[in-house]
């Protein structure tokens, strides 16, 4: 496995390894630890594809290793918890259940806490382990892109309550990150476009290489030559696919160097998010991938700026240009859910007062154009009035509940 090395300011600095198809590898870095026991955190569908994954963990020494009379290892014990999938996972009743189980099955201050799934599992996984006997021994093994290059990338750890996304967490490090690039051969195609939505967010922020990888994965060209199809099809091979991961690994990593607790510097990737979380939370947990969402945030944000008269029209377009490369891939799922419930949702956001807005304003990172992010001394976010989410949403097809605000709306 290739050695990584993420950094997080002054605050921890996480040993990573990749590799392709390493299942040896990545039970004897968890073996290496030398645990009392592990602690096996998953989802239910990463359970049914990759049950026996850690199976060599349970493997007993032979007679032959202990027959010298030298003490041998003896394999830690292996206790699982699978969990719903999606953000289901991600709620106060789960964490109390995990609490619960962790001591009825006898978990020391030497076991080790293992979070084996996509990016809601490991932000469980990342409090249950900062909040066990006050902080123990965590590893994360991601099984999907948006995990690989995203979620391992940041120390924050979450749970959502009363409704809304990610309001209830820590900031916690991992012992080590374990990634096995084979798992993305499983994945569903929501699943993989939602880490390619995130790799858009980074493309957006950063512009440059950042921007050039992300066109040349999704060119329609590209698809045509090596799959032999329509550009409407969709397959990464691993040559790209890694490439991809080391982008948006590094991308995170050059920010969060300076910017751990991502309060400053690191809030520039909140891009997007205030709508995405609105419009995930209106459609209900796991309909709408987080990193698709994300990108049609980002649109929403790119309407605000241009409107703001921040962004010019043109390069609104190139910005908006690049959401669609991915986004004609997934439309947004009907029936829609309707515009007083997502502003709602996105008036409740976990950002909500960085800025002081009032009753008529929402906040989210805005730019001049790609790769031109506009600073602030609100850690990043700018504030904006709400109406500007409202006429984007009705522009993208979301229905009001009462057909009377329609007018109301379209006279602001």
């Amino acid at each position: 496995m290739e050695s990584l090395s993420f950094v997080f300011a002054d605050r921890a600095t996480v040993p990573g390894w990749l590799g392709t198809d390493v299942q040896q590898e990545v039970n004897q870095h968890i073996l290496d630890v030398k645990p009392d026991r592990v602690l096996l955190l998953t989802d239910e569908t990463v359970d049914t594809l990759h049950r026996d994954y850690f199976a060599p963990l349970s493997c007993r020494p032979s007679e032959e290793e202990g027959a010298t009379g030298a003490p041998s290892n003896e394999p830690p014990e292996v206790s699982k918890f699978v969990l719903p999938c999606g953000d289901a996972c991600k709620s106060w009743e789960h964490l109390t259940k995990l609490m619960e189980w962790a001591f009825s099955i006898g978990a020391t201050k030497r076991s080790l806490v293992v979070g084996f799934g996509g990016g809601a599992v490991m932000n469980i996984t990342g409090l249950f382990a900062s909040m066990l006997y006050r902080g123990s021994k965590l590893v994360y093994v991601p099984t999907t892109l948006l995990a690989m290059h995203d979620v391992t990338t940041s120390l924050k750890t979450s749970i959502c309550f009363d409704g809304r996304k990610n309001n209830i967490g820590t900031f916690y490090a991992p012992l080590k990150i374990l990634i096995d690039v084979a798992f993305c051969r499983t994945l569903p195609r929501g699943e993989l476009f939602s880490g390619i939505g995130e790799l858009a967010k980074n493309a957006a922020l950063l512009g440059g290489k950042h921007a050039e990888g992300f066109c040349q994965a999704l060119s329609r060209d590209r698809i045509n030559g090596e799959h032999g199809g329509s550009g409407e099809e969709f397959a990464i091979d691993s040559q790209t696919l890694s490439k991809l991961l080391a982008l948006g690994i590094e991308a995170k990593m050059e920010i969060l160097a300076e910017d751990a607790y991502e309060r400053t510097s690191g809030m520039i990737f909140e891009y997007g998010h205030t709508v995405s979380h609105a419009i995930e939370k209106a459609y209900g947990d796991g309909v709408v991938p987080h990193g698709l969402g994300v990108t049609y945030g980002m649109l929403s944000s790119s309407y605000a700026a241009e409107k703001l008269d921040i962004m010019d029209p043109k390069d609104r377009r190139e910005h908006d240009d690049l959401c669609w490369l991915l986004l004609h891939r997934w439309a947004l799922p009907t029936p829609k859910p309707s515009v007083e419930t997502i502003m709602s949702l996105a008036m409740r956001d976990s950002k909500r007062g960085i800025c002081g807005e009032d009753d008529s304003e929402v906040s989210d990172v805005l730019l001049r154009k790609m790769g031109d992010v506009i600073k602030t001394p609100t850690q990043n976010l700018s504030k904006f009035p709400s109406y500007l989410v409202e006429e984007w949403l009705v522009e993208m097809g979301f229905p009001y509940e009462g057909k009377h605000q329609e007018k109301a709306v379209s006279e602001q």
